[in-house]
C-alpha cells in the first residue's frame, strides 16, 4: 500500500493571502479551511455567494498558482548516443526539477513556509501556490534555472492569479454585487438549448461542451454530473496547462523575458561531436576518446562520470569550466536510490540483493548492459493511461498532491521490484580482471513516466512486472480495501498463473508501454523514436477498451537496424499486412495477453519444439495472398498430426485452446481456424471475409528474447 502524503494546504494558502497582512492570518485561516474543506458534491449558487460575502472582509482574497517544467525532455536526454552523456543529462534534469526548482520558492518568497506551497515537483513539472506579487518572479526564475544548469534544455513556466473560492469550485465570475454570473442552472439551460438545435454551429458548440465537461466515470452521465465534476481545482490546472502550451510556442512578450538557449554554429566553428548542432568550445581526451564538445555536452558527460564514481577522470572538465556538480545531485542519483532499495527491508531478500557483490559499478556503455542479454538491449518506455483526465477530476490541491505522490511512488516501486526480481549483478572479464556492474540504466522515473534500458533477454519479463506492480498499487478497492477481481474479454483463454495475476485486481490507472529490443550497436536516438511510436500504438489501442482492462504493450525485436527504414506503421503494413483483412501480427497486447504469450513461448521451448517447423509455417503464411488463410491452416494442422504426442499436445493446448480471439470458438459468424484468430469487423465494413490475425509472427520475433520460466515474480 502507498502511504498517504497529502497536507490540506490550508496554512500555505492562508500565508499566500496574508503575506502583506500578517495580522489577518488567523481569520483568513478559518475562512480558507471553510472553503477548502467543503465536500458537498453539488454546491449551490447561494452557498458560493454566501462564502463570497464572508470573504469580502479579508484584506486579500487572491493567490497565484505557478506551473512550470521542462519540455522536449527526450530530445535533451538523447541528444548524444553515448550512455555516460545520456545518464548525465537525465540526472541533471531530474535534479533541477526535483531539488533545485523547489528551492526557488524559498529564495523568491523568502518565508519559512514557502516550500509548503509546492503541490508537487516530479515527472519534469512543478506546481505550487505563491503570493501574486511574487508569482511572475518565480516563473521567470524557473525558466532561468533550467537554462542556467542544463544550458540547452527547453523549459516553460506560467502563472495565473485566482480567487480563493476558485481553488475549490473552479473558475468563477462575480458581478459587482457579488452574484455569480454563471453556475449550474445557466449551464443546464445552455446545454438544453444547444441539444435542441440542429444547426452545424450548434453541433460544434455541443461537441466543445462535451469535450470540456467530459463524461463522469463514477456517476451517471448527466449534464449536472458533468458540470460539477469539472468545477473543481482540476479546472485551474487545465487553465495553467493551456497557458503552458501557449508559452512553449511564444517569444518574450509584455516585458517578460524568455530564457531560450541559442548557440549559433558559425561557418568556421568546429562542431560538437556529441550534439552535432552546437559549436565545440573544448577539445581533448575524455577517458579513452579524443573529443570536441560544447559546454552543454561536456556538462552532461561530467555529470555522467561523477554518477558512476569516476571523479578522478573529471579534471578535463573542472580545469576548464567553473560549473561543479551539486552535492545533492549525487545523493539523488538513480544508482544511489537503487542501492538504498536493495539494502532496505523491502529489497534485501530479492534475487538481486542476495547476489550483490561488495563492489558493483554503473555500466560504462550499452555494451555492458547487452553483455547480460546475449548482445541485445531492451528499451522500455511506459506511461499511465488517461492521467490527465484523472488529474482534472482532483477536487482539491490535497487530492492533486496525493495523486502525484501515488504515481511517483508506484512507478519507483514497480521499477525497483521488477529489476531486483529479474536481474542480478553481471560480471565482466576484461584483460583478466573481473568487474561487477548493474546491468541496467534508469533514464527516468517521474510521475507515471518510465524509461529504462535493460538486457534484451529480460526486457519482456521486466516490462510485465513493472505493469503488474504499478497497476496493482493503484488499483480500485472495495469498502473493505480488498482488491476487486475483474473479468476481461481478450484473446488469451489460458490459465497461466502469471496471466491470472492480472485478473485479481481492477486497475484504477492502467500502464501502457512500448518495448524495443535491438543489438548493442543500434543508435539510441533511433531506438528512442521507435519505442515512442510503440508506446503511442499501445495507448491508442486502449481507447477502444474499458478503462478497467488496464494498459497495453506493443513491442519490436530488431535483429538488424535496416529492418525499419521509415516508421513502424509503414513497416508493418508492408511486412505484416496490418492494413489488410489478414494481419500477420496480433500486436498490441494487453498485459494479461502478454503474460499468456510468454507462457506460450516457454511451453514451446520447454518441449524443444523444432524451430524449423515454426519458420516453415511462417513462410507459408507469407506466400498466401490475402485474405486467404486456408492454406496455412491446413499446413498447420497437417504439421501438428505428424509431430510426436508431446509436441501435438503443446500446440493443441497453448495455440488452439489458449488463443481463441475475441470471438467465441462456437460462433459460426466468426470461425476459428488455427493459427488464425478472428477479428470483429469494423463499423461500415461490408465485405463477407472475416478479418483475422495471428500470434505466429509475434512468437517467432520474441522467441530468442525469452529465457527460463520466470514470471511476474520470478517464480520458476
Amino acid at each position: 500500500m502507498i502511504k498517504p502524503a497529502s497536507p490540506t494546504f490550508i496554512g500555505p494558502i492562508a500565508h499566500c493571502l496574508t503575506v502583506d497582512h500578517p495580522a489577518a492570518f488567523s481569520e483568513t485561516t478559518a475562512l480558507v479551511e471553510q472553503v477548502v474543506s467543503d465536500t458537498s458534491p453539488y454546491p449551490s449558487r447561494e452557498q458560493i455567494e454566501a462564502l463570497y460575502r464572508d470573504l469580502t472582509r479579508l484584506p486579500n482574497t487572491h493567490l497565484a498558482l505557478v506551473y512550470g517544467g521542462a519540455t522536449r525532455i527526450k530530445g535533451y536526454v538523447f541528444e548524444s548516443p553515448k550512455l555516460p552523456e545520456i545518464r548525465g543529462a537525465s540526472a541533471l534534469l531530474d535534479w533541477v526539477n526535483n531539488t533545485r526548482i523547489p528551492q526557488l520558492w524559498q529564495e523568491i518568497i523568502e518565508q519559512d513556509w514557502a516550500c509548503q506551497c509546492i503541490i508537487y515537483a516530479s515527472g519534469g513539472n512543478v506546481l505550487g501556490f505563491a503570493p501574486p506579487a511574487k508569482a511572475q518572479a518565480l516563473a521567470t526564475a524557473i525558466e532561468h534555472c533550467y537554462t542556467e544548469h542544463t544550458l540547452n534544455a527547453n523549459s516553460f513556466a506560467v502563472t495565473q492569479t485566482f480567487h480563493l473560492l476558485e481553488v475549490r469550485y473552479g473558475r468563477l465570475v462575480f458581478d459587482t454585487d457579488g452574484r455569480l454570473r454563471a453556475w449550474v442552472d445557466s449551464f443546464l439551460q445552455d446545454w438544453q438549448r444547444i441539444t435542441n438545435e440542429d444547426a452545424p454551429l450548434a453541433q460544434r458548440v455541443r461537441q466543445a461542451l462535451e469535450d470540456y465537461y467530459y463524461r463522469p466515470t463514477d456517476s451517471p452521465d448527466t449534464p449536472e454530473a458533468r458540470f460539477f465534476q469539472r468545477k473543481t481545482f482540476g479546472e485551474l490546472v487545465t487553465v495553467l496547462a493551456r497557458l503552458a502550451m501557449r508559452r512553449r510556442d511564444e517569444r518574450s512578450i509584455a516585458g517578460i523575458p524568455r530564457h531560450v538557449a541559442l548557440y549559433p554554429l558559425l561557418p568556421w566553428a568546429e562542431k560538437c561531436d556529441s550534439s552535432d548542432v552546437r559549436p565545440a568550445v573544448w577539445q581533448g581526451q575524455v577517458a579513452d576518446e579524443q573529443r570536441e564538445m560544447s559546454e552543454a555536452s561536456a556538462r552532461k558527460r561530467y555529470v555522467g562520470q561523477i554518477l558512476k564514481g569516476d571523479q578522478e577522470n573529471t579534471r578535463w572538465h573542472t580545469r576548464t569550466f567553473a560549473w561543479k556538480v551539486p552535492d545533492t545531485l549525487q545523493e539523488r542519483s538513480w544508482e544511489t536510490l537503487w542501492m538504498k532499495y536493495v539494502r532496505s527491508t523491502t529489497g534485501q531478500m530479492s534475487r538481486y540483493a542476495t547476489r550483490l557483490p561488495q563492489h558493483v559499478y554503473a555500466p560504462r556503455d550499452v555494451g555492458d548492459i547487452a553483455a547480460a542479454g546475449g548482445g541485445y538491449i531492451g528499451l522500455i518506455y511506459a506511461d499511465g493511461n488517461n492521467v490527465g483526465r484523472r488529474v482534472a477530476r482532483c477536487k482539491a490541491p490535497r487530492d492533486y498532491k496525493q495523486l502525484s505522490h501515488d504515481l511517483d511512488a508506484a512507478s519507483k516501486e514497480a521499477v525497483f521490484h521488477a529489476l531486483s526480481t529479474h536481474l542480478t549483478p553481471h560480471t565482466l572479464t576484461e584483460h583478466g580482471t573481473q568487474r561487477h556492474i548493474h546491468p541496467f540504466e534508469i533514464l527516468t522515473i517521474g510521475g507515471d513516466d518510465i524509461l529504462i534500458i535493460v538486457p534484451g533477454t529480460a526486457a519482456f519479463d521486466i516490462a510485465l512486472a513493472i505493469a503488474y506492480h504499478f497497476e496493482y498499487q493503484l488499483q480500485s478497492r472495495d469498502e473493505s480495501e480488498a482488491p476487486l477481481p475483474r473479468t476481461v474479454h481478450d484473446r488469451y483463454r489460458g490459465g497461466d498463473s502469471n496471466a491470472e495475476r492480472f485478473l485479481a485486481y481492477t486497475p484504477a490507472i492502467g500502464l501502457s508501454a512500448g518495448v524495443v529490443i535491438a543489438q548493442e550497436n543500434a543508435p539510441i536516438f533511433f531506438l528512442r523514436d521507435l519505442v515512442d511510436e510503440l508506446l503511442k500504438n499501445a495507448k491508442k489501442a486502449t481507447r477502444d477498451r474499458s478503462a478497467t482492462d488496464g494498459g497495453m504493450v506493443d513491442f519490436m525485436v530488431l535483429k538488424a537496424i535496416t529492418m525499419v527504414t521509415d516508421d513502424i506503421k509503414t513497416f508493418r503494413e508492408n511486412a505484416l499486412g496490418t492494413a489488410t483483412a489478414r494481419r500477420m501480427t496480433a500486436r498490441p497486447y494487453t498485459w494479461h495477453e502478454l503474460a499468456g504469450l510468454l507462457a506460450t513461448v516457454r511451453a514451446l521451448k520447454q518441449q524443444r519444439f523444432p524451430r524449423s517447423q515454426l519458420y516453415r509455417l511462417r513462410r507459408q503464411m507469407d506466400t498466401e495472398i490475402p485474405p486467404i488463410t486456408i492454406t496455412s491452416t491446413m499446413e498447420y494442422l497437417s504439421t501438428r498430426v505428424r509431430l510426436r504426442a508431446a509436441l501435438q499436445a503443446v500446440l493443441h493446448q497453448h495455440i488452439e485452446q489458449h488463443w481463441q480471439g475475441t470471438g467465441s470458438i462456437s460462433n459460426t459468424a466468426m470461425p476459428y481456424t488455427p493459427p488464425w484468430l478472428p477479428l470483429p469487423k469494423q463499423p461500415g465494413d461490408s465485405t463477407e471475409t472475416t478479418p483475422k490475425e495471428t500470434i505466429w509472427a509475434d512468437l517467432l520475433e520474441m522467441y530468442d528474447m525469452v529465457e527460463g520460466l520466470e514470471g511476474v515474480d520470478g517464480n520458476t
